[in-house]
């Protein structure tokens, strides 16, 4: 017998091999937790005494823990809750694919409590209620049992802000119930999941609100200008938005938990607060607003996550945290300190659980080492020291222009190591995915999609959440905010440039991945999402050599020509895949970044052509 899910902790082997062609069933408890059967046999319910699959309660055995005893030509499964009762279902499910069953005694539960995903359906891209329910029928296979789905600005229907929401642009109060309850359904609890101090721009930019920014003429920041985007934790009116937000989201939930986020509040400390956070600390000025919606929150009995990157570093107000809030550390790098942090935590007496990254934003393909590793250390960190579990995150910086076959693979290798947490998950991985998620016979897929997201092996050299490639796109992007596009982005790519064999190298790798999706038997969609991606970063590449000064200006030319025949159907691409998995929402703002795109390879084949002074700053 071959177990496909590396989560099994088989007891021991019992005598016997056979075969099942019908199922007697008798449960002590409801359906839900058998439905899988139903997909593999005819099920008949029948009484105890008949049946040959018997699933029974056993209240000795803790939340989510099964037993699963195979005699010949009988079935008995014990657990004292449905989901342990699902989760055995699960196993079952893969056990019975084989010609023959072994008989065998298996006793088993997850290593992590809690094993969750984060989907950014806020930077223009929110997905279809049928795509979220694909995700949960992964997440479910996978014995996951948290999922968040991230929102900021107007994503969700707020009831109380009406005239804020843009059609196709949200998540509807009717869509959220109908997913939860499929997500229950599945066992996995649907958290919710709304910013409210950083990540405020487009509450920022209505004029409603627009005196409750922090500095409300956004700060400099990597390079560029970023709008106001951090509430003012001094204004009372921010307290009062907080509670008409939550108001809106928090009723409708049947989670016990409620993620604030909190992260990344930019411009706390630059302007309004800077002589408070001068006097008292950035961290206690951003503490007493944490606690402010802490107390919103428990008003709506809900236990909140907070994500980390503020108090991190402030160990002097680690016994202000409230008790019951569950810290989630986030970090996204190969080598992110985990260990360190965590370790922190709990000496502090904080509940924790740690964040990592699918990687696939700012990369279109992930970073696949970086992945691994990143993921690995988040279970491995978390399940020594005894936190919470994991929440794995994915993001839509820069448009969201990923497609949501880039995160598979980090999606699985999540599923897979936090519920049971081993070394040698990788083979398992590769079988989980060609079997289950592309269903490729030829048993390819998993290799292309994961060998294409390590194209960054051949970049000039490694650059943090990101890659050399994508932020060549985000150098074009912001370039429109500068007076001299041209020389902005000359400026800012003079330590990112290829070699024209460094160029080589990664086209011909792209060519070789291109041919390589062709040869698997998979769904046409997936193929057309890699090959559109590969097809993107090829175009930003042609940007990037074009600006490479060391090589001849007509073969400069050349690739920007290459480029500029290329990008209309790139973007008609992107529009028809964008609308099989997601709502319209704001595909015109995704759209609108390749328009740049054109624009600034129209400027620079002018540019080029008109024989400028390359030595000019």
């Amino acid at each position: 017998m071959y177990i496909i899910y590396p989560d099994v902790k088989v007891q021991k082997a019992l005598e016997g091999v056979f075969s099942f062609d019908n199922v007697h069933l008798f449960c002590e408890r409801n359906k839900n937790v058998f439905i899988e059967l139903t997909q593999m046999y005819n099920v008949e319910l029948t009484n105890i005494e008949k049946a040959n699959f018997k699933y029974l309660i056993k209240d000795s055995l803790d939340n989510e823990e099964y037993e699963i005893e195979i005699k010949e030509k009988e079935v008995y499964v014990y657990s004292s809750t449905d989901a342990g009762f699902y989760y055995a279902t699960k196993t079952l499910k893969q056990i019975l694919q084989c010609d023959e069953i072994e008989c065998v005694y298996i006793k088993d539960k997850p290593d992590l409590r809690v094993r969750g995903y984060l989907q950014d359906i806020s930077r223009n891209k929110v997905p279809t209620v049928e795509t979220i329910k694909y995700i949960i029928d992964i997440m479910s296979d996978l014995k996951m049992n948290h999922l968040e789905l991230y929102v900021e600005g107007f994503s969700f229907e707020y009831k109380t802000f009406p005239q804020y929401l843009e059609d196709e642009s949200y998540i509807t109060v009717n869509e959220y119930k109908e997913i939860e309850k499929y997500a229950n359904d599945h066992y996995i609890d649907l958290v919710p999941n709304q910013n409210g101090f950083g990540h405020m721009t487009e509450w920022l930019e209505k004029e409603e609100f627009k005196h409750l920014a922090e500095a409300p003429n956004g700060i400099h920041l990597w390079g560029t200008h970023r709008k106001a985007s951090t509430l003012n934790p001094l204004d009372e009116g921010s307290v009062k938005l907080l509670e008409k937000m939550y108001a809106d989201m928090l009723p409708i939930s049947n989670s016990k938990y409620f993620h604030m986020n909190f992260d990344e509040p930019f411009e706390l400390g630059k302007d309004k607060t800077k002589e408070v956070c001068e006097k008292y600390g950035v961290e206690v000025v951003y503490l007493d607003f944490v606690k402010k919606a802490y107390e919103i929150i428990k008003k709506y009995n809900k236990i909140p996550l907070i994500f980390g990157d503020v108090l991190i570093n402030h160990d002097n107000v680690f016994d202000q945290i409230p008790k019951d809030m569950i810290y989630v550390d986030w970090g996204y790098e190969a080598e992110y300190p985990f260990d360190k942090n965590l370790a922190r935590l709990k000496s502090a007496g904080i509940k924790f659980m740690a964040a990592p990254a699918t990687t696939s934003w700012c990369s279109l393909l992930t970073r696949t080492q970086d992945y691994l590793e990143n993921i690995s250390s988040a279970i491995w960190h978390v399940y020594k020291l005894g936190g919470e579990g994991v929440l794995l995150t994915d993001w839509g910086d820069i448009g969201h222009l990923q497609h949501l076959s880039a995160s598979l693979a980090p999606i699985a290798y999540a599923g897979l190591l936090s519920y049971r947490v081993k070394h040698g998950i990788f083979k398992d991985l590769k079988v989980y995915l060609n079997n289950y998620i592309f269903k490729d016979k030829k048993e390819l897929a998993a290799d292309v999609f994961m060998d294409a997201g390590s194209y960054y092996k051949y970049e000039p050299h490694y650059t943090g959440n990101g890659t050399v490639t994508f932020y060549t796109l985000v150098w074009i992007l912001n370039s429109f905010k500068e007076e001299d596009p041209i020389q902005y982005f000359r400026r800012r790519m003079r330590s990112n440039l290829f070699s024209f064999e460094q160029y080589e190298l990664l086209m011909d790798f792209f060519k070789q991945k291109k041919k390589e999706i062709q040869l698997c038997e998979i769904d046409e969609l997936f193929k057309k999402e890699l090959t559109h991606s590969i097809e993107i970063l090829e175009l930003i590449l042609r940007v990037n050599i074009g600006y490479q000064e060391k090589l001849d200006v007509s073969f400069r030319l050349k690739t920007f020509e290459e480029a500029d025949k290329t990008i209309d159907k790139l973007i008609e691409d992107l529009k028809t895949l964008w609308l099989t998995r997601n709502k319209y929402s704001r595909l015109d703002k995704s759209v609108e970044e390749l328009i740049k795109v054109r624009e600034f390879i129209k400027r620079s084949i002018s540019y080029y052509q008109g024989g400028k002074d390359e030595t000019k700053d």
